[in-house]
């Protein structure tokens, strides 16, 4: 994982986080709950209720406010994501990076009602096992698809094109992956491109901020936000829209 972006503005809001964080990580490992992503899958399972994703997305806030930090996407960015899967009237979506299926969730909701779908592609085989179980939950395993393996070796077997996608996986990817998504022809004009952790990532991100930013191809919004979970860290989301030259499409 890339490193986080720290300079003298954040440095003590980082070292809070990180002490309150320990504390958790010890009462985590006295209690026997497991790793975070196991923890709160059984959570979920415990206090939400079968078939209703918004009951389902309140026990991750839950948990995440009061038992152990969750690097998923979140409350306050959630609703952007899904103002813009909206606004896209999104019908097939991709996601890079399920975790703990916070976003699938989030995403499954509004597409089961229009009939959509969502590919969700995750590295980890565990975090995989536990995002399945998170939106079966929710009563969308119909909607979401979910893939094991690098986005880099998946982007070549799907079929597209995606009316959104979804981006917070591994940092150094965001550029090459977008790149493998434009390249396999699997983005169609006005697609949506949505960047997660673009603020506490931003040295990392440069590279791929500066492409979306500076590209012709690409209509890009900066959407500053608060780091999920927290309320003195500053994050931000990157909404880029792809608007290709005529020649490309022909192409």
């Amino acid at each position: 994982m890339a490193p986080i972006t720290i300079n003298r503005h954040n440095i003590f809001q980082w070292l809070k986080f990180g002490l309150l964080e320990i504390g958790r990580v010890i009462r985590a490992l006295f209690t026997r709950s497991g790793g975070r992503v196991t923890a709160v899958t059984r959570f979920v399972e415990e206090h939400a209720e079968c078939g209703n994703p918004d009951s389902v997305l309140d026990a991750i806030d839950t948990f995440s406010y009061e038992q152990r930090f969750l690097m998923n996407v979140g409350d306050e960015k959630g609703e952007i994501l899904l103002r813009h899967l909206k606004e896209a009237k999104a019908a097939n979506v991709l996601e890079l990076g399920a975790y703990c299926g916070y976003s699938a969730v989030l995403m499954g909701k509004e597409l089961a009602s229009k009939g959509g779908r969502l590919v969700s592609i995750e590295a980890s085989d565990h975090n995989t096992q536990m995002a399945r179980r998170v939106v079966a939950r929710a009563g969308l395993s119909k909607t979401v698809e979910f893939q094991v393996g690098k986005a880099s070796e998946r982007i070549d077997q799907l079929e597209g094109p995606f009316d959104l996608v979804f981006i917070d996986h591994w940092k150094d990817d965001y550029l090459s992956d977008l790149m493998r998504l434009q390249d396999n022809g699997l983005l169609r004009p006005g697609s949506r491109i949505v960047a997660d952790n673009v603020g506490i990532f931003s040295k990392a991100l440069e590279p791929y901020l500066s492409y979306v930013r500076e590209s012709e191809e690409f209509h890009s919004i900066h959407y500053p936000t608060r780091m999920e979970y927290n309320d003195s860290i500053d994050d931000g989301v990157e909404v880029s829209i792809w608007r290709p030259s005529p020649d490309e499409i022909a192409a």
